[in-house]
């Protein structure tokens, strides 16, 4: 070997090991450094015909295991998933309360007919019939309280799915930045190993919020698809992700997937590159974030809201069908119903209801009348017939609402249903003044009516044949039309001959069918808000459940502002339904006190439920109902807190697996440090001895 090649053989070695003391030391400085890999210089011998003419550096590589960092992907996913979804049912449960809290639903409701029992044991007392409004009011406010805080939570989680989005979004371009830097630097020849941590640690990040997959490239660069193969970034090109949150939301206000006849709906989607239905990936997101903050926005929020309005919608009809046979005593002068009309609405009905006015000092009838409804096709039938009375006056308000009242100071008017059937629909009936809601005890705090729209229960499919054939009959304001169905007809085929039928279209009454927990269920409505009435001549409507839409019942309870002023107009008392009752006989004593014990007793007794959100029907008491939906909230969020607790302990696994592959033991780099020293020190020592020799040939030669 030349000395000339000897000095070029410890220059290299002085070279190498300089590159590899920079490397070194740039890992002992990055050792904390969250995403930072352990690094290392890969040395290669150098030939000169073949012979040993050195080493030479060759590239800068990454010690990294690609398996487990996809691994770790996946599982900052789920992490991600399980922590939102841990807070949000923590702040659900929180509001709804535990079991051994005193200020939950269902104590309310043994409250009030702790109450009520009270009242039926001396309902002269007029304490009783405030406590009665006062528990009334309590349980009201725990309804409305419940079902807005919902809607709240729905509301931030939309917020927040917009926020995320924009923070994926800008991260998808960030990776396509690197991607279009890491293919310049390995064409160029250049190290991309810290380009390639920082994707690394971009590409967590999004994890985080979305599930993703992966692929590499030949010129260095990846490509990112979510878990359902939608292309995010190719290369140097990232897809644009957006999301427009709403401004309000409210139980009947919700996403839409693109695959409804109804998209979109008021809550729009998280689209990819563009903004048409195909563009929308919302139903696609599986894991992450992203994915929790869309089922707790579009399940689990509604789930729980529409099991609040179930039990609020059941208790306040078997409260008010009970109030509504009794009368308060002394009777009021003055009864306004609850529930809007128009005088010309298509008007259903069987046998008869007593009306009676009564002197309110004593009970003694002054004038009574057995009204007969069968004949009757019109709300304005019910008000002639009612006006009809010496001693009262009936008619609609502006609001459409009846109002009775007495003409004579000192006189009350009482009401005995006795055996009157209105029809509602199909078979469901109410008695006369419950059905105009002249009596109620609950009613909606906004002007509205149970008759402009009907729902069914929860169903598990919307696609499947309901096995049932008949025909559907629609009543209302000088219409009358059918729409049958077959035994192959799903709840979509039936929503969609609905709305096939140009008589209803003409009318503006439409049908829809929306999600509802892990089902689907039918809505009816008429869109002017006009009452009608549906029939069936086959078992549909019954089979179904449909019933007077419940959607939002929570959030409008409350106790009639004319009970809250006057709780002496609780009903406690029962007119006299004897045959033959005319003026002078007693139709009301003081002391009565029937219509308070069947208050307490219905609030006692097991009363059947249709599915709704995530429960199943079921026939039991308010109570046990309400504390189901206490009970399975906590499952549901005990359950998400074990799943965050085991997924975080995973990813724990996971990063020490990776940190033991990856990551930077200091230790080891302070002792490749001190052999790399020893081999720049080697190196130079080589280099000045062949240094000398030269220098010295060089002498001779002279």
């Amino acid at each position: 070997m030349s000395l000339t090649l000897s000095l070029r053989t410890a220059l290299s070695g002085l070279t190498a090991a300089q590159a590899a003391l920079q490397v070194t030391s740039d890992n002992i400085a990055n050792a904390s450094t969250p995403g930072f890999t352990r690094k290392t210089v890969d040395l290669e011998s150098r030939r000169v015909v073949g012979q040993g003419a050195g080493v030479q550096t060759g590239e800068i590589s990454r010690e990294v295991d690609e398996f487990i960092i996809s691994q770790l992907r996946s599982q900052r996913s789920a992490v991600g998933e399980y922590s939102v979804r841990d807070r949000f049912l923590q702040q659900i449960q929180s509001l709804f309360g535990s079991p051994e809290n005193n200020r939950t639903i269902p104590n309310g409701i043994t409250e009030l007919m702790t109450a009520f029992e009270k009242l039926a044991v001396t309902p002269e007392f007029a304490a009783n019939a405030v406590e009665v409004v006062n528990a009334a009011r309590q349980l009201g406010q725990l309804f409305n309280e419940l079902a807005v805080t919902t809607q709240d939570l729905r509301l931030d989680a939309d917020a927040e799915i917009e926020r995320l989005v924009g923070i994926v979004d800008e991260k998808l371009g960030s990776i396509a930045e690197l991607n279009a830097q890491i293919t310049r630097a390995t064409t160029l020849g250049q190290t991309t190993a810290a380009l390639e941590d920082e994707r690394d640690r971009l590409l967590g990040d999004v994890a985080e919020y979305v599930d993703i997959r992966v692929f590499s490239r030949t010129d260095g660069s990846v490509d990112v698809y979510t878990g359902s193969s939608r292309l995010l970034v190719s290369g140097g090109t990232a897809k644009s992700l957006t999301h427009s949150a709403a401004t309000q939301v409210s139980a009947s206000i919700g996403y839409v997937d693109p695959d409804d006849s109804a998209y979109p709906g008021a809550i729009t989607g998280i689209f990819l590159d563009g903004t048409a239905a195909g563009d929308d990936i919302t139903a696609e997101i599986a894991s992450g974030r992203l994915k929790a903050l869309i089922d707790m926005r579009d399940t689990e929020m509604p789930n729980l809201q529409s099991e609040i309005d179930r039990l609020s919608q059941s208790l306040s009809n078997e409260i008010n069908a009970v109030h509504n046979a009794g009368t308060a005593f002394p009777p009021p002068s003055s009864l306004t119903g609850s529930q809007s009309f128009d005088g010309s609405d298509v008007f259903s009905a069987t046998g008869s209801v007593r009306i009676a006015i009564v002197d309110q000092s004593d009970g003694t009838v002054v004038e009574t009348t057995d009204i007969a409804l069968g004949a009757f096709t019109t709300i304005n039938d019910v008000v002639a017939a009612i006006d009809g009375m010496a001693n009262a006056s009936a008619s609609l308000d502006s609001a459409g609402k009846l109002v009775i009242n007495a003409t004579t100071s000192g006189y009350g008017i009482a009401i005995n249903e006795m055996d009157s059937a209105v029809t509602v629909i199909g078979t469901e009936t109410r008695g006369l003044s419950h059905y105009l809601g002249l009596n109620d005890l609950f009613q909606a705090n906004v002007s509205t009516s149970q008759y402009d729209g009907f729902s069914t229960g929860r169903q598990s499919s919307s696609t499947t044949a309901m096995g049932i054939a008949g025909t559907l009959t629609f009543a209302a304001n000088g219409i009358s039309t059918t729409a049958g169905y077959a035994a192959t007809d799903s709840l979509e085929d039936i929503a969609a001959t609905i709305n096939a039928n140009a008589t209803l279209t003409g009318a503006n009454i439409a049908a829809s069918v929306v999600d509802d927990g892990g089902g689907r269920r039918l809505i009816v409505r008429d869109g002017d808000q006009d009452n009608f009435i549906i029939t069936d001549s086959g078992s549909f409507l019954s089979t179904a459940s449909m019933t007077s839409n419940a959607t939002s019942a929570s959030t409008v309870f409350s106790v009639r502002s004319d009970v809250i002023t006057d709780p002496a107009r609780i009903s406690r008392a029962e007119l006299s339904s004897a045959g033959g009752l005319a003026p002078g006989d007693i139709g009301i004593t003081t002391g009565d006190s029937t219509i308070a014990s069947d208050l307490a007793g219905i609030l006692a007794a097991d009363i059947p439920f249709s599915a709704a959100g995530g429960l199943s029907g079921t026939t039991t008491t308010f109570a046990r109902y309400a504390s189901s939906i206490l009970s399975v909230q906590s499952t549901i969020a005990a359950e998400a807190e074990n799943q965050l607790e085991f997924n975080n302990s995973f990813l724990t696994t996971l990063e020490a697996r990776n940190s033991a592959t990856s990551g930077v033991n200091v230790d080891e780099e302070l002792a490749n440090l001190i052999i790399l020293e020893q081999s720049f020190n080697a190196s130079a020592r080589v280099l000045t001895a062949a240094s000398d020799m030269l220098e010295e040939l060089l002498n001779i030669v002279r």
